[in-house]
């Protein structure tokens, strides 16, 4: 079963018009007119805006904006001493190479991710995702409970049936190559097309968002 057919305009127009969908929408836009302004994603002046659309879209940790900042600072700074991840820049998830990347792709993840990174005590994959997405929307997706619900239901992805699927690394790294063929199957150009301007993997989570929430 593909997400992206006949239908996909349509669920990018049910999510555009969802109330929730057009304040997402806001956010998003906001933070890639930052990121195209300042040019390099990975530099400190960037981080102020990942944290504005982390928190805008819904991450919440004790403290607030104020608890999150030194922890989202110091993630970044690791990861970007660490991971090799200046190698995505300009890259998208229709034409990378995700089988090369993987080793960044899942060292990325498991800097931001662990309790005691982005939260003093709980894990954030959710977050990880967001934040990951933020600085290469055309590559990352936002996983959340409602992705993790329809990449399950379609792919038969090891996620539980649960508000905790069972997040991790390995588990987002087969979210990104089981959109990579379906945006490849569908066509790169067609895939774009759905919403000229906005990333790519932007395009394909309001639809697999749509999807999971109506499951």
């Amino acid at each position: 079963m593909a997400f992206l057919d006949t239908n996909a305009r349509a669920l990018i127009d049910a999510y555009n018009r969802d109330r929730h969908g057009q304040r997402y929408n806001r956010t998003a836009e906001a933070v890639y007119a930052a990121r195209r302004t300042l040019g390099d994603p990975l530099s400190p002046q960037f981080e102020r805006h990942i944290l504005d659309g982390l928190i805008r879209f819904g991450i919440r940790t004790k403290g607030g904006r104020a608890a999150l900042k030194p922890r989202l600072q110091g993630c970044l700074e690791a990861v970007r001493k660490t991971t090799g991840l200046d190698r995505l820049r300009d890259l998208s998830l229709s034409t990378a190479d995700l089988a090369a990347l993987r080793p960044i792709i899942t060292s990325a993840y498991d800097h931001l991710a662990p309790a005691g990174r982005l939260h003093p005590s709980k894990e954030s994959h959710v977050a990880a995702t967001k934040t990951l997405h933020w600085l290469f929307p055309d590559l990352f997706l936002i996983v959340d409970s409602n992705v993790a619900k329809a990449i399950r239901e379609h792919f038969g992805a090891r996620f539980r049936r649960s508000t905790q699927p069972g997040y991790c690394s390995d588990k987002y790294f087969s979210c990104l190559q089981e959109a990579q063929r379906e945006i490849r199957s569908f066509g790169a150009d067609r895939f774009r097309g759905l919403e000229p301007g906005t990333p790519e993997a932007r395009i394909f989570d309001k639809i697999v968002f749509v999807v999971g929430r109506r499951l």
